[in-house]
């Protein structure tokens, strides 16, 4: 006779007779299930959302189209700050280091050399210098130090401007505006330099991150009173002292306002894009190669005015020994 009793329902086994297990661990019996794709979970795999639990896969997947908390300035917050503050720290200490093992060999190979005929510590290097196709110095310039007082005053500089940077801007912008304002500091320096001057020191770097401080400060609506007296008095100790690059110290204070704008008000994407439609990155990317260019032409314009100056100046003594 028949049964009046409805069937009763088999359990979801997903495929698999038995009970379910997890579908990354088939050994795991569980009946936990991911709250977005609905697949068998066991418990090391399951992550918390805002409702239930989900499966690491449907956590990526989401990560791939949910927006990441970003600062004002489009930089990604990070749990370690000051990564890369620390490394430019590193990276300066250990050039300095070599400069005292090697002597001054090293550093006149390193510093913002405009042109050099020989040098009595180099006998085997002529003609070095910018002049004559160094324009690597605008580079490894800023990372070597004229004596043990410039260094600790440019780390613990950079140390105390350089984080709040660094955690508003994140490492990778971070990282390209202090060799842009860098750059940007050794090329104004460079066109104050004679046919046989010389700079060095991160302090052009500094000023910049300086200047980008202060447009961040005023984009946040901080007090700014502190940030500008600590301008202020920086100039005004660049003028007056003797033996510093005044010259670098405002170039690379007017690179850093200028990179500060284009990373503070560059407009928000309002949904996740690639890079390269990304205004927060678009835009201080190519206000950063517009003023490399800038860095670039002057460079070259005064090579060219001390090749000329040079040229007369052996012409006129070839003249006096005849």
């Amino acid at each position: 006779m028949p049964s009046d009793e409805l069937p009763t329902a088999a359990p979801d086994t997903d495929g698999v007779s038995g009970p379910p297990v997890c579908f990354r661990h088939p050994q795991r019996e569980t009946y936990l299930r991911c709250s977005r794709c609905d697949r068998s979970i066991c418990t090391d795999c399951m992550v918390s959302a805002s409702v239930g639990f989900q499966c690491p896969e449907c956590v990526r997947d989401g990560n791939r189209v949910v927006r990441q908390p970003r600062t004002v300035a489009g930089g990604r917050h990070h749990s370690r700050q000051g990564v890369v503050t620390m490394a430019l720290i590193a990276i300066c200490v250990v050039m300095f280091g070599l400069q005292k093992i090697v002597g001054l060999a090293f550093t006149y190979r390193m510093d913002l050399q405009a042109m050099a005929p020989r040098i009595d510590s180099l006998p085997s290097s002529t003609d070095i210098g910018v002049v004559y196709g160094d324009w690597y110095r605008l580079v490894s310039s800023v990372f070597v130090h004229a004596n043990t007082a410039h260094l600790a005053t440019n780390m613990i500089s950079l140390w105390f401007i350089g984080l709040p940077v660094e955690a508003r801007l994140g490492r990778t912008r971070y990282a390209l505006t202090f060799l842009t304002c860098g750059i940007a500091g050794s090329a104004a320096s460079y066109i104050s330099l004679g046919e046989y001057g010389s700079s060095l020191g991160a302090s052009g770097a500094i000023f910049g991150l300086l200047g980008v401080l202060a447009v961040l400060a005023f984009r946040e609506k901080l007090d700014m009173q502190p940030i500008i007296t600590v301008i202020i008095l920086n100039l005004v100790f660049s003028f007056t002292v003797g033996g510093i690059s005044w010259q670098a110290h405002v170039g690379g204070l007017v690179c850093g306002l200028i990179l500060g704008v284009a990373l503070a008000y560059a407009p928000h994407a309002r949904a996740v894009v690639t890079w390269f439609r990304n205004p927060q990155i678009v835009v201080p990317t190519a206000v950063g190669v517009g003023l490399l260019m800038v860095s670039a032409v002057a460079v070259l314009v005064h090579t060219k005015q001390l090749q000329d100056t040079y040229q007369a100046s052996a012409l006129a003594w070839a003249n006096l020994l005849r």
